[in-house]
């Protein structure tokens, strides 16, 4: 399968290309970045880096790059950004853009009765309800609760070629802990690798859920 991830700088970015490139059922990545990326990312055949310069517009080089992919896993944003301008064009318009030119142009080609996984990286806190008051980060959280539901919403008005999965992940840890400390044990967590694990997997097969919290993903994991 070829796949197309964004956010391969970060965190769990990373994670995710590294164990897309050890997967034999994934055969071509699309990296899509703000910047050229280094080796030993650029020196591995499975790879393409297309730097983008705006994640609003699609042209048509950057199409027939990402023609034939099957599956998005999007990890592209952060949780602190400058501001809420910023955060919305970020979370909600870049993804939006996206899923909109992914499935318009895998409609375009001859995939037969095959379809198209985008697979988000949302959070816990992110919040659906607009109009519930929250006490922490709420405008952050309606944000993402505010992609989400555009998300699935797009995707049940383009079944049933697309589907959308939101992953709502607690606190995200490193491989290498091995001891939860104080503030780790007082909410939901899962390792890096553990969570893309079953971004992978979802992207690969696909999942009767659209929304995996933080406990469906550590269950899912140990399938």
């Amino acid at each position: 399968m070829k796949v197309i991830l964004t956010g391969v700088t970060g965190f769990i970015g990373r994670e995710i290309l590294d164990q897309c490139l050890q997967n034999p059922s994934i055969s071509s990545i699309v990296a899509l970045s703000r910047r050229e990326l280094q080796p030993p990312v650029t020196s591995n055949s499975k790879v393409k880096v297309v730097v983008m310069e705006d994640f609003l517009v699609y042209p048509k080089p950057v199409l027939q790059e990402i023609s034939g992919a099957e599956a998005c896993i999007w990890a592209l944003g952060k949780a602190r950004m400058p501001d809420n301008e910023t955060s919305r064009k970020v979370s909600i318009d870049y993804t939006l853009a996206a899923v909109q030119a992914f499935e318009q142009n895998f409609l375009s080609t001859p995939e037969g009765g095959k379809k198209f996984r985008f697979v988000y990286l949302s959070g816990a806190g992110a919040e659906k309800d607009q109009e519930k008051a929250l006490w922490v980060m709420q405008d952050y959280r309606h944000i993402r609760g505010e992609v989400e539901n555009k998300l699935l919403s797009y995707a049940k008005d383009h079944e049933p070629r697309l589907e959308s999965y939101i992953m709502r992940p607690g606190m995200v840890l490193s491989k290498e802990m091995t001891i939860r400390s104080l503030v780790f044990g007082l909410g939901p967590s899962v390792k890096v690798d553990a969570l893309a694990k079953v971004m992978i997997d979802l992207a690969l097969h696909g999942n009767e859920r659209q929304v995996l919290e933080n406990n469906d993903i550590c269950e899912h994991e140990l399938h």
